[in-house]
């Protein structure tokens, strides 16, 4: 029930994640809860309902406010796994 409720919250205040990526170069992420893992070759970011597992080589983090971040460096893959299912 819990979950329902919250997924019906999500929507009526449009907190859904939304992830930009542009040309292998940056990664820009909205409405994200935090960064589980960060070294200079993964980052792992905690998104609403999902993890997205960013793989390269030199990444960085930038903040720009609470809930953004922008993941620069030479971006090779982006993995979105579901929290509690596998990666789609």
């Amino acid at each position: 029930m819990k979950d329902i409720l919250a997924e019906k919250g999500r929507k009526l205040t449009y907190r859904d994640s939304v992830v930009t990526v542009t040309a292998g170069k940056y990664v820009y992420l909205e409405n994200c809860r935090r960064v589980i893992e960060y070294n200079d070759i993964r980052i792992v970011v905690e998104l609403t309902d999902m993890q997205l597992h960013i793989w390269g080589n030199n990444l960085r983090v930038d903040c720009c406010s609470t809930d953004t971040l922008i993941v620069y460096g030479e971006i090779q893959s982006v993995e979105w796994i579901k929290k509690g299912g596998k990666s789609r």
